[in-house]
C-alpha cells in the first residue's frame, strides 16, 4: 500500500473520529436545550392553568373548570389536561385525551404526597410526551388536588431529527473536504516527489549516473533529493575510477599474456635461427647452384628448385618468428590511414587478378587521423588481405573498407572514436572453434598449403600496440569479416589492450 494511501486513510479516520465526537456532543447539547425549552413552555401553560383552576375552585365555580378544558381543547387539541382531587381521583379531563391514565394518576399521587410539582419525559427515549404535574392549593395552602398537563413531543422529535441530519451532513462534508485536501497535498508533496525519486533510482540502477532529482524544496523531501543527487555523483565518480582500474587491469593482463607468449616464441625463434639458420643458408645456396647448372639432368634441377623453394619457406617462417618476438619499437605519427592501406591494395591487385578474385577498396570520407606507425598499418592490411585472397575461390570478392567508427575495448569500458579497417571475403569461412583460435601463434587453417599460423598473431600484436581492438565474424560457407579498430588521435592513450 502506498504511503500516501496510508496517510490519507489515517487522516480520514482521524477526521471522522474527531468530527464525529464533536458532532455527537453537539447533538447531545442540542437535545438538552430543546428539552429545556419545551419543558419551560409546557410549565408556563401548566402554571397558567394551575392559577386559573385554583381560582375557580376557591370560588366554587367547578363548572368553569370544564369550560376551560373545552376552550383549551379547541385551541390546542394535542395537549391533554387532567384534574385530580385531593385523594388522587380523576375529576375532569380534556376531551379526546388518549394518554395512559394509570401513569398520569401515578404521577398525580406522587405530587400530592410530595406537595410539589414534577415534570417527566415519557415514551420511547423520552421523546413521546412531556408530563407536567402541579399541585392545586386553596387559600390556606392546603393541597386540594393536582393538575396534569401532557404535551406531545412531535415537534421536538422533528427538530432533533433535522438537527441530526444536518450535523451528519456537515460532518461528512468536513471529513470529505479534509480528506480531499489532505490527499491532494500528499500527492503533490509526497507521492509525486517519491515517484520521481524512484524513477531516478531505476535509471541509476540501469547505469545512467547523470540522473538527478529536482531539489527546489527546502523540506525533508528536498533534503532526500539533495542526498540522492550527492550519492549519484559519488557513485558516478566511483564508477569512473572503477572503469579506469578495470581498463588498466585488462591492459596489464593482456600485456602479461602477450609478454609470456612472446617470450616463448622468442626462445623458440632464437633457437631455430641459431640451430637451422646457417645449415639452411648453406643448403639453399647449394640448391640454387645445382638448379643453375644447365648440364645437369632435368629431374636433378627440378629437385634442386624444390629444395630452394622449401628452404625459402623455412627462412620466411624463421623471419616471421623473429618479427613476432622481437618487434622493433613503433614510430607513431599523426597519420591518414588511407594512404598506406591504398598502397597495399595496389600492391595486391596483380595477385587478385591472377587468382580471378575481385578486390575492391572503399575509403571513407572525412576519416579522423590516428596516431600510428605507417609500416605497422601496412603490415596489418597486407596480412589480412593476403589471408582473404588465399581463402577466396575464383570468382569471389574481397572488400577492404575504411570508415569512421566508435568502439569499446570491453563491454564495461566507455566508447572511443577512431577508424575501422574491415576486410571481408566470400571464402569458405570458419566455424566458432577455429575463430576462437586463429590469433594463436602456429595455429593455421592453411597448414597444408604452407600457412605458418603467425600472420594473424602479428596483426593482433600490432593492433594491441596501437591501443586498438580486433573483431572477427565468420561462418562456414559464408566467408569471413575482420574488423580492426584504431583509436583517433587524442581520443585515447595508446595502450596494449587485446580485445
Amino acid at each position: 500500500m502506498r504511503i500516501s494511501t496510508k496517510l490519507g486513510l489515517g487522516l480520514t479516520l482521524t477526521s471522522a473520529v474527531i468530527l464525529g465526537s464533536y458532532g455527537f456532543s453537539q447533538l447531545q447539547k442540542e437535545e438538552r436545550e430543546l428539552r429545556t425549552a419545551t419543558e419551560q413552555a409546557s410549565r408556563l401553560l401548566a402554571t397558567a392553568l394551575q392559577v386559573a383552576m385554583e381560582s375557580a375552585l376557591r370560588d366554587g365555580q367547578v363548572a368553569d373548570v370544564g369550560k376551560m378544558l373545552e376552550s383549551l381543547e379547541l385551541k390546542d387539541p394535542s395537549v391533554d389536561v387532567f384534574v385530580f382531587d385531593a385523594r388522587g381521583s380523576l375529576v375532569a379531563r380534556s376531551l379526546g385525551s388518549s394518554r395512559s391514565l394509570p401513569l398520569i394518576e401515578a404521577d398525580a399521587g406522587r405530587v400530592l404526597r410530595a406537595h410539589g410539582g414534577m415534570a417527566r419525559f415519557g415514551g420511547d427515549g423520552g421523546l413521546e410526551h412531556l408530563s407536567i404535574v402541579l399541585p392545586l392549593r386553596d387559600d390556606s395552602g392546603a393541597s386540594v388536588g393536582a393538575l396534569a398537563v401532557v404535551e406531545p413531543l412531535d415537534n421536538l422529535r422533528q427538530d432533533l431529527e433535522s438537527t441530526r441530519l444536518s450535523a451528519l451532513l456537515s460532518t461528512l462534508t468536513l471529513i470529505v473536504g479534509i480528506s480531499a485536501v489532505g490527499w491532494l497535498l500528499m500527492l503533490l508533496y509526497i507521492q509525486r516527489p517519491l515517484e520521481r525519486l524512484v524513477g531516478a533510482m531505476r535509471a541509476v540502477r540501469g547505469g545512467d549516473f547523470s540522473t538527478t532529482v529536482s531539489a527546489e524544496r527546502e523540506d525533508e523531501v528536498g533534503a532526500v533529493a539533495h542526498a540522492f543527487n550527492a550519492m549519484v555523483k559519488e557513485l558516478g565518480e566511483a564508477r569512473g575510477r572503477l572503469t579506469e582500474e578495470v581498463e588498466a587491469r585488462i591492459a596489464l593482463e593482456a600485456g602479461l599474456q602477450r609478454v609470456d607468449k612472446l617470450a616463448t616464441v622468442g626462445q623458440l625463434s632464437a633457437g631455430l635461427a641459431h640451430e637451422i639458420g646457417s645449415p639452411l643458408l648453406i643448403l639453399g645456396g647449394r640448391a640454387q647452384a645445382l638448379a643453375a647448372r644447365a648440364e645437369l639432368p632435368e629431374d636433378v634441377r627440378r629437385n634442386a628448385n624444390i629444395l630452394v623453394e622449401q628452404s625459402e619457406r623455412i627462412a620466411r617462417t624463421v623471419r616471421q618468428l623473429l618479427d613476432l618476438s622481437r618487434r622493433k619499437p613503433t614510430r607513431r605519427e599523426v597519420l591518414d590511414v588511407s594512404a598506406p592501406v591504398r598502397a597495399v591494395v595496389e600492391l595486391l591487385e596483380h595477385e587478385a587478378r591472377k587468382r580471378d578474385v575481385r578486390l575492391t577498396f572503399e575509403g571513407g570520407a572525412s576519416l579522423p587521423n590516428v596516431l600510428a606507425d605507417g609500416d605497422g598499418v601496412q603490415q596489418v592490411a597486407l596480412n589480412l588481405l593476403t589471408n582473404a585472397l588465399r581463402a577466396t575461390p575464383r570468382g569471389g570478392t574481397v572488400r577492404l573498407a575504411l570508415d569512421a567508427a566508435r568502439f569499446r575495448m570491453a563491454p564495461t569500458l566507455p566508447e572511443r572514436s577512431g577508424v575501422c579497417l574491415s576486410v571481408e571475403d566470400t571464402g569458405a569461412g570458419m566455424d566458432a572453434e577455429h575463430v576462437a583460435r586463429i590469433f594463436e601463434p602456429f595455429f593455421s587453417t592453411w597448414a597444408d598449403q604452407g600457412g605458418t599460423g603467425l600472420g594473424l598473431a602479428v596483426v593482433k600484436s600490432i593492433v594491441a600496440e596501437h591501443g586498438g581492438t580486433l573483431r572477427v565474424s565468420s561462418r562456414p560457407g559464408e566467408g569471413s569479416l575482420f574488423q580492426v579498430y584504431l583509436p583517433a588521435e587524442g581520443d585515447v592513450e595508446a595502450k596494449e589492450v587485446v580485445a
